[in-house]
């Protein structure tokens, strides 16, 4: 993760490994991180960034350090991370192997500040937990079935770094559940036309009346998924 003195995104394989190997793996990822974490800005809580969509500011705000939230798509989560990731600091990006990296730029990720670690395997858990400790925010996508013991654990953990979890997928009691509920198109008129851009109507709900926010898609906005299940995030160039 150094190079030339200077921090640069990193890639880290977690696959195929089991027991002493996967262990050995973990606490090497821990000690690169606590090199990062020397450099890096101290934990603070998630602050919109000046770059980010209008709109997203109440959602922004509830996504608390020390907490896990849901994001029900990779992208409206690509988003999120870019709005709450302080000023300056690193974040890490866990399962994603197909990410497209220019479009995770353009939905609002400082790619250049974000470490990678796209097959995270079996040691899912102590990746995410590892990685919390050095880093403000960390966006991961949903393991499959995790137990409300193992969820309860790792939001501990969370907890005592004081960092942001943001899982593209479900978690069990997550703090906030952020679902995109419609899109609304300009530039159409009785049906004929082009479409000029259009905004997504995003909901975040965390206890109480939820935030709704409106983010720009199309255009010069983010690529934003406007319906449940649809991606629009480049492959990786082959």
């Amino acid at each position: 993760m150094f190079e030339n003195g200077e921090m640069t995104m990193a890639s880290t394989r977690l696959e195929r490994r089991t027991g002493e190997d996967r262990t050995a793996t973990v606490e090497a990822l821990r000690a690169r991180l606590r090199g990062m974490q020397q450099a890096a800005p101290q934990h603070v809580a998630p602050t919109l960034d000046d770059a980010a969509p209008a709109g997203l500011d109440e959602v922004v705000r509830r996504l608390r350090a020390g907490r896990a939230h849901s994001i029900e798509s990779r992208s409206l989560a690509l988003v999120c991370m870019g709005a709450a990731m302080p000023s300056g600091a690193w974040g890490a990006i866990v399962g994603m192997p197909d990410l497209g990296i220019e479009a995770a730029r353009d939905l609002g990720v400082p790619i250049e500040r974000v470490a990678l670690v796209p097959h995270p395997g079996r040691a899912w858990f102590d990746v995410v937990a590892s990685l919390a400790e050095a880093m403000p925010v960390v966006l991961a996508a949903s393991p499959g079935r995790v137990t409300p013991t193992e969820a309860a654990r790792l939001v501990a953990r969370l907890r005592q770094a004081s960092s942001t979890l943001l899982v593209a997928g479900p978690w069990p009691n997550a703090a906030t559940v952020v679902r995109s509920v419609r899109a609304e198109w300009q530039g159409l008129a009785d049906g004929d036309g082009r479409i000029a851009g259009g905004t997504l109507l995003v909901e975040a709900a965390s206890g109480g009346a939820p935030s709704v926010a409106r983010i720009p898609i199309g255009g010069d906005g983010p690529a934003v998924a406007p319906e449940h299940g649809q991606e629009l995030l480049h492959q990786p160039a082959a």
